[in-house]
């Protein structure tokens, strides 16, 4: 229980802080068609999201929740449809729990995420901006990933 606590505390506490430092630049959208929609949720995205998932993490060691660009394809495979994507993600982060979550070695080294306050109509911009555009991966997952495929190839 005080692990959850100390969990929520840090999350409030860091949603504070992280406005004046997440980027302003929005990625560039998929949909053109509708700027402001991307827009719009990328801001929310760097809100409600980026306090725990922050593209801008210097290390491993640092972050406090999986990059989203690594949970973005995870649901990606499981679920490639745009309607499914976005019921199994929106369902998931309205209702965290193990049994729904696609990534259970995150959940073993962070714990289950807590479910973030947040309105449906603004969690479907996030969720639909996620889909929609590219998410940044942090240089260090790059690292880390580059350093997997090349040990792998060596295998071969």
């Amino acid at each position: 229980m005080n692990q959850f606590l100390l969990s929520v505390l840090l999350f409030l506490s860091l949603s504070w802080m992280a406005e004046e430092k997440l980027p302003q630049t929005p990625s560039q959208p998929i949909h053109p068609e509708d700027p402001a929609l991307a827009e719009e949720g990328l801001v929310l995205l760097q809100r409600h999201c980026y306090t725990c998932h922050n593209p801008k993490s210097k290390s491993h060691d640092e972050i406090i929740a999986p990059p989203l660009w690594g949970v973005k394809n995870h649901y990606l495979k499981a679920y490639p449809e745009k309607e499914s994507f976005t019921k199994a993600l929106t369902s998931f982060v309205q209702n965290p729990n193990e049994e729904k979550a696609l990534m259970k070695g995150p959940i073993k080294r962070f714990g289950l995420m807590p479910k973030p306050v947040i309105s449906d109509s603004d969690l479907e911009k996030i969720v639909e901006y996620i889909y929609e555009n590219e998410i940044e991966n942090p240089a260090w997952h790059i690292e880390k990933d580059n350093h997997k495929n090349e040990s792998k190839q060596l295998l071969e």
